[in-house]
Order: C-alpha cells, then sequence, then structure tokens
C-alpha cells in the first residue's frame, strides 16, 4: 500500500484525521482546472480510475482500512464500482459490485477484471442485503458518512488555482459529491451558487426547480440514475441557501454540448456535458452568472 501526503491527501489537515499509514493513493486528484469561453472546466476524468469518484472512495476505503474491515459492497452506475474496486485492491479488501444490466460494456469489462460483479435489475436494493445477509460493509456514498470528505478537494483545489467563484454546475445523481464541496467550500469561508444538473429522464432534485423540459425515456448521462435521495432534503438546502437552481438537460442538449467541449479538447462524459449545457441554459434563461466553474465528473465511454 502506498503511503503518502500527495493526493487528495495534501489537504489532510482540513480533513477528518487520519494515520499516515491508512492514507492510500493511486494519485487521485490535482485535476486541470482549464478556462475556455469564460467558464472554468475543472477535469475529473482525468483521476485515476477516470472520474471524481475516486476523491470520495480513496478517503471512503482509508477508513475501511483502517477499521481493519476485509470485506465490500458497493452499488453503482458503474464509475463508483470502478473507483472502489481500484481502492479496495490498493487497500488488500476484497468488492462485491452490483450493477444494472444497463451498464456501459466499456465500464463493465474493467469492473470484471477488479471485483466480484453481480448484474442484477436492482443492484441497490440487492446490495444491502447482500452486505446485511454477509456482514459486509456497504460502501453506498449517499448513506455512508464518510462518502463526502474526497469530494472537499475538488473545492479547496479550485479555490488554490484561481480564488472564490460564484456559480458552481454539477451533474448530480445521489448528490454527495455536491455535499462534500459544499462543505469543502463552508471550510474555506464561503459558497458559490451551486447549480444541480439532472436529466429529462432522472431528476427528483434539479426537477423542483425547473419545469422547462419535455420528460424523455432514455438519457446519454447513463450515470445519473438515482430516484431516490437520501439526502434530498440537505442538497435543497444547499441549493437554495446558496442561491443557485436546478437544471434539467434533453439527450440532444447534451449532445451539442459534448460537441463543443470535443472542439476545445475536451473529451468528457454525458454528464459533464449536461452540467456545460446547464450553464447554457442558465445564459438563456437570464440567470445572472459570475465566476463559473463546471465540474467535468467523468470519462466518456462510447
Amino acid at each position: 500500500m502506498k503511503k503518502t501526503n500527495q493526493g487528495i491527501w495534501q489537504f489532510a489537515e482540513r480533513l477528518p484525521e487520519l494515520p499516515l499509514s491508512f492514507r492510500l493513493t493511486l494519485g487521485e486528484g490535482n485535476t486541470n482546472l482549464i478556462a475556455k469561453n469564460r467558464v472554468y472546466f475543472k477535469c475529473e476524468y482525468e483521476n485515476p480510475t477516470g472520474s471524481i469518484k475516486d476523491r470520495g472512495l480513496c478517503f471512503q476505503i482509508a477508513k475501511l482500512a483502517e477499521n481493519k474491515v476485509r470485506h465490500a459492497v458497493i452499488s453503482s452506475s458503474g464509475n463508483a464500482a470502478m473507483a472502489a474496486a481500484a481502492y479496495c485492491r490498493l487497500a488488500g479488501i476484497e468488492l462485491s459490485v452490483f450493477v444494472s444490466p444497463n451498464i456501459k460494456k466499456g465500464k463493465l469489462a474493467v469492473l470484471k477484471e477488479k471485483a466480484d460483479v453481480h448484474i442484477d435489475n436492482r443492484p441497490v436494493s440487492r446490495a444491502h442485503q447482500y452486505a446485511l445477509n454477509n456482514n459486509f460493509y456497504n460502501l453506498r456514498q449517499s448513506t455512508d458518512l464518510n462518502a463526502a470528505f474526497g469530494f472537499e478537494t475538488v473545492s479547496f483545489e479550485i479555490n488554490e488555482a484561481i480564488g472564490k467563484i460564484d456559480d458552481l454546475f454539477l451533474a448530480v445523481s445521489s448528490g454527495t459529491a455536491l455535499k462534500g464541496m459544499a462543505d469543502g467550500f463552508k471550510k474555506l469561508g464561503y459558497h458559490p451558487r451551486f447549480h444541480a444538473v439532472q436529466t429529462a429522464k432522472i431528476h427528483p432534485l434539479a426537477g423542483q426547480f425547473d419545469n422547462d423540459f419535455i420528460p424523455e425515456k432514455i438519457s446519454l448521462a447513463d450515470a445519473i440514475v438515482a430516484r431516490v435521495l437520501p439526502r434530498e432534503k440537505e442538497l435543497l438546502n444547499i441549493i437554495r441557501e446558496s442561491g443557485g437552481f436546478g437544471w434539467v438537460i434533453p439527450n440532444i442538449d447534451m449532445q451539442k454540448a459534448r460537441s463543443a467541449l470535443l472542439k476545445i479538447g475536451l473529451d468528457s462524459s454525458f454528464e459533464g456535458a449536461a452540467a456545460y449545457a446547464a450553464v447554457e441554459k442558465a445564459k438563456r434563461k437570464g440567470f445572472p452568472l459570475g465566476k463559473t466553474a463546471v465540474i467535468l465528473t467523468g470519462k466518456y465511454y462510447g
């Protein structure tokens, strides 16, 4: 196990205390922040397993290692499971993964090489039951108290690079990354306006703000899957108290945004494209944006 003050641990003094011997890392974080078209893009697809989830799972699994947990379970649309598999392997923890049959083939292929994979139509409930039956630790980020801490480091990095920002756009599924970033900015003594971005297929949070869309039965942003949000009340408070908003984005706008991102050299997933499309929608709606950051949460899988 590599032990270091690098990765998310460069901010160890701002995170809950963890002995140096348990600070495992794959070199997550320190992703590029690129200014294009008067927007700052945080390129989280540069993380070791290709998504922002590396930050959250790094901290979660470091805590498991500290507590001598030997078996863990996770349900995921793909990104969180890939991160969990990589960090569990680093920590010597056995991992069982539950995914939907709709998972991207590229993600599934990666997972099968690194973890015990179960394909199920109800991955969340099946993972929960499997963890209970076997007394394994459930890494579900929406309910794990340690899940948000690693995401705080995104806020710290943005602030170190460009100082205070006014608006932050982020694609949201369970909302754990949004909570973590809000907590990070709070530690810095301020908060930007938080803009939660979801799809015309799944929008339990953003749909409480934005009604200018036509519902869709399929979505290009396959990592936005959570219809039930354990942190819903907390997330709504974060958005409303910051003066932010929720934006619902259809597939066609995601496609246009992804094409625009490719033209400026940013090969993001459709979740990141949705966040950029939300910036454009906010402008059309007359939302008074200031210094704006967009989180490109993950790698593109065709």
